[in-house]
């Protein structure tokens, strides 16, 4: 019976990256360890065109480090001269990245406040950018999502974008769409987050909370209402004849009349008006007292 003996020999890169890559903002600096376990070699160095070093003999580890990184195409290589004068080399991955120079959201062909139920387009306008493959930029109504996008463009430079939304703003809205800003690497994590918020929606006119006519007894007190919601907050007015026995109070969007001891002065129509920068609206209460028609019934059977 013959035996064979297998040999397998495992073949090392002799070049070491710390960090093997690296995301910097433009202008912070960098430092980056290149080193080798290697025994057979002659010497090592980084070549680029900013940290780069001499060719350096009898180390196992060599230093790139910029104060201030402002090359957007650079591209530093770890290089090693063995014995052999084969010469390996590894090529560090940089992203350069920027943050914008400004941010800002408008609606495309409007001015002054949104009308409730009306359609609108948000446009997001994005200065000096870099780099554009990296960007998410994702849309938001409250917590809600409504769009995501990301670009395929490459480009290290920094470049101006825009993106665009439709909307239709309703009362339920959050009264304003979050854009958030994220920069990230396919690499690590992500970073840079930034979040803004769209111009407020107005609502198309106040509308009344609930409200009812009024029956009253002779000589008794009463209150009489009038409240509205509305974007802006709505100014309330009550207008009425009656001179007698009536107060006018303001509390937050509540306005109130309050009548005491009322009488026949009383009784009758009060019109509580609101009014914004949008519209006004108008709601008319009754005021009616029964002690009154009772004494006139017993005046007439007597």
């Amino acid at each position: 019976m013959s035996s064979f003996l297998y040999v397998f020999t495992v073949v090392t890169f002799p070049l070491e990256l710390n960090p093997p890559r690296v995301v910097v903002r433009y202008r912070d600096s960098v430092s980056v360890n290149c080193s080798t376990s290697s025994t057979d070699h002659e010497g090592m160095g980084w070549e680029d065109t900013f940290g780069g070093t001499s060719f350096e003999q009898d180390v196992n580890i060599v230093t790139w480090t910029v104060d201030n990184l402002t090359d957007w195409t650079i591209e530093p290589t770890c290089y090693i001269t063995l014995i052999d004068s084969k010469q390996p080399s590894k090529v560090l991955p940089v992203i350069l990245y920027k943050t914008p120079d400004s941010v800002s959201i408008s609606v495309l062909n409007h001015s002054g406040p949104m009308v409730e139920g009306t359609q609108y387009q948000l446009q997001c306008d994005i200065q000096n950018i870099a780099p554009l493959q990296n960007l998410v930029m994702k849309w938001y109504k409250g917590n809600e999502p409504l769009d995501n996008v990301t670009y395929s463009t490459v480009s290290k430079t920094p470049v101006d974008v825009s993106d665009t939304l439709m909307i239709s703003p309703s009362r339920d809205d959050d009264l304003a769409i979050n854009l958030d800003l994220f920069h990230k690497s396919k690499t690590l994590d992500g970073f840079e987050w930034s979040t803004l918020k769209s111009p407020p929606f107005s609502l198309d006119a106040p509308k009344f909370l609930l409200g009812n006519d009024t029956v009253v007894s002779a000589d008794s007190n009463v209150s009489l209402n009038c409240s509205a919601e509305g974007n802006p907050s709505p100014e309330m007015k009550w207008n009425y004849t009656a001179a007698r026995n009536v107060k006018l109070s303001t509390e937050g969007r509540q306005r109130t009349i309050r009548i005491t001891t009322a009488t026949s002065t009383n009784a009758g129509i009060y019109i509580c008006t609101a009014t914004n920068r949008v519209g006004t609206a108008t709601r008319t209460t009754t005021v009616t007292l029964k002690g009154i028609i009772t004494d006139r019934l017993r005046v007439m059977l007597w």
